[in-house]
């Protein structure tokens, strides 16, 4: 088996990160937020990984030493090197003919599920997403930084245009990878894009949270669904779910009275009271629920004309409707 201790043997032919290729790995990091996948996993490992890579042509040889004489598990020195060579394969492929990389995961016998999590992480370091989700769902795999590549796949959906923006990679990650969404940030950003695809679907994976999380989760739902300045950002329109789908659509969804409670006092005492719409959205709500009295009572509320309408007229319809059932 070959000597993984013996930098020559594990990186033949002088190899060294070229000025192209050590540039494009730090344009990569740059979109993922300042760190790669690989640093994030030297860390984990307790390795040395600051200003580490990628490294110059005798940092890569302080690199090397550093994950040879970790304290930590062979494969795992097997993975990190494995990635390293993956960036230096088509540089020797093109002496050799030979694809360096799975060479060496071949000749030292590393398990397919760890070849397979390390050719996801390589993958997402640059930016090829959609491999990366490929190998990152693989059943074998353990997910690790599962919450970190959510937020980097949804962070990515959001910069691209188009019809193939990488949209359904956030959901196929979710699914297959279950990752805890731990983080308050990668919790609102799923919400943003859940809604953008489904709002009725939204509220019942909010519900399927654990239950200290609803209230948060369902503010952050609202402010996505109604607020004008999450608008456009909004991917919906390009997917054929146009915003008034989605007020339409939220306005009428089966709350509980807990959530009702909760929407009313966001929408009037909350962060919600600033939004445009906020007053529109509560005396619709009642409307579709069928909470009459309430609309005919509320003389707050009012708004332009829309086709000869505005809500003073259509007040005073309901309570001429109702008649004595109003009081």
């Amino acid at each position: 088996m070959l000597d993984i201790e013996d930098f020559d043997a594990v990186f033949p032919n002088k190899l060294a990160y070229s000025h192209a290729l050590s540039q494009e790995i730090i344009h990569c990091r740059k979109t993922l937020g300042g760190r790669s996948f690989f640093e994030r996993l030297l860390e984990l490992l307790q390795i040395k990984w600051r200003k580490a890579y990628p490294p110059s042509h005798d940092g890569l040889r302080d690199l090397h030493e550093r994950i040879v004489k970790a304290p930590i598990a062979l494969h795992y020195k097997h993975c990190l090197l494995l990635y390293l060579l993956k960036d230096l394969s088509p540089i020797y492929r093109d002496q050799t003919d030979i694809e360096l990389a799975s060479s060496f995961a071949r000749n030292v016998h590393l398990e397919k599920k760890f070849w397979t999590f390390i050719e996801g992480l390589w993958s997402l370091d640059h930016l090829q997403f959609d491999t990366a989700v490929n190998h990152l769902t693989h059943p074998s795999i353990i997910p690790t930084f599962p919450d970190e590549i959510m937020l980097v796949l949804l962070n990515h959906r959001k910069e691209q245009t188009g019809p193939n923006n990488g949209d359904v990679l956030p959901l196929a990650y979710y699914n297959c990878a279950n990752p805890p969404l731990a983080s308050q940030e990668v919790k609102t950003e799923f919400i943003r894009y859940m809604a953008e695809r489904n709002v009725t679907e939204t509220l019942y994976w909010i519900r399927a949270r654990p239950e200290y999380e609803h209230r948060q989760l369902l503010e952050a739902f609202v402010e996505e669904t109604l607020e004008r300045s999450q608008w456009a950002r909004s991917h919906s329109n390009e997917q054929g779910y146009p915003r008034e789908e989605m007020v339409a659509e939220f306005v009428g969804l089966p709350f509980t009275d807990e959530e009702e409670t909760w929407l009313e006092g966001f929408l009037t005492e909350g962060k919600g009271r600033n939004f445009k719409n906020a007053a529109d959205t509560l005396t619709m709500r009642r409307i579709a629920t069928g909470r009459l009295a309430e609309v005919a009572r509320d003389a707050t509320v009012k708004g332009r004309r829309i086709e000869g309408v505005n809500w003073d007229i259509l007040r005073d319809g309901v309570g001429r409707g109702l008649g004595p059932r109003k009081d």
